[in-house]
């Protein structure tokens, strides 16, 4: 009777490992990717940037356990799109399944996740507008998604793209005016915004100390193309006037949707030089914003 339970259960691990669908050859924190230096570089190619689809905001979890980022206009019938979900078991990844947070068929992209880990706010878009949503770590994945209880869905038609400082406090994107707003976390909640006075300036993400924040931004020209843009906390708790990336990032394609990784010592960004002007997601070292700061 043992060597038969020995037998079952040996079975059914068997076919539990089997029935995952691992990526093959990805494997540590970035997918088994070799890591760039003072150049950009595509991002995972065929895991995470496929040809011939948009791809743009990519969070990772703080304890790289996790990887979120948005995709849409695949020709490829068979690849799903929306906001996708990577899950790292051991040391192997999962392959990207639609993440489905709202969990009401609603268009949702751009999650990204609080400091700590236990929750993640994104943008679901409906026949109204697009807005503030969050869901919550739970045991087998991330709770069912919830409209913010916040004024700050009620202060525009279209909110997306969240980042947090090391307190929790909030930065976001009006989109009906493109420009970012901070909103302070008091008692849990968030129920205040300040325009925080960069114009012409969308998708930003905040580093955790708050020394600097980047965003993407037409900063020369209102019909040109999109760059990468760095500003640095002033003293006196105002931003510096905004400063291209440079070549190494922007290029004479747009740039967009920039990301910290969660240790702050890679920069994630869409460049729209994919087949039929898609975007793919590159990454570099960040120390390119040290070498700029004033």
């Amino acid at each position: 009777m043992k060597k038969l339970n020995l037998l079952l259960a040996t079975m059914l691990i068997c076919f539990y490992a089997g029935a995952q669908e691992y990526i093959e050859n990805a494997e540590g924190d970035y997918f088994g990717q070799i890591v760039p230096q003072d150049s950009a570089i595509i991002f995972a190619p065929e895991i995470v940037s496929v040809a011939n689809r948009y791809e743009y905001g990519l969070a990772i979890s703080p304890n790289h356990d996790e990887v979120f980022f948005t995709c849409e206009g695949a020709e490829d019938s068979t690849q799903i799109s929306g906001l996708l979900r990577i899950k790292r078991e051991g040391d192997r990844w999962l392959k990207p399944q639609k993440a489905n947070l709202n969990q009401e068929a609603l268009w949702e992209q751009e999650a990204f996740f609080t400091p700590d880990g236990k929750n993640v706010f994104y943008a679901v878009s409906d026949s109204i507008g697009t807005k503030i949503w969050t869901s919550s770590k739970i045991a087998d994945g991330w709770s069912k998604g919830e409209l913010l209880n916040s004024s700050i869905n009620n202060s525009a038609k279209r909110l997306f793209y969240t980042s947090f400082n090391s307190k929790g406090d909030m930065y976001y994107t009006n989109v009906d005016e493109f420009k970012i707003y901070k909103s302070e976390v008091i008692n849990g909640a968030y129920n205040n915004y300040t325009d925080i006075g960069l114009p012409r300036a969308g998708h930003a993400f905040v580093a955790l100390d708050e020394s600097f924040i980047i965003f993407d931004s037409r900063q020369q020209d209102s019909y040109g193309k999109l760059d990468i843009y760095v500003s640095f906390k002033e003293e006196n708790g105002s931003w510096s006037n905004p400063i291209n990336l440079g070549i190494k990032v922007n290029s004479e394609y747009s740039e967009t949707c920039p990301a910290l990784s969660p240790d702050g010592k890679y920069i994630f960004f869409g460049r729209y030089n994919d087949i039929n002007e898609k975007s793919n997601i590159y990454w570099i070292s960040s120390d390119i914003i040290q070498k700029l700061k004033p």
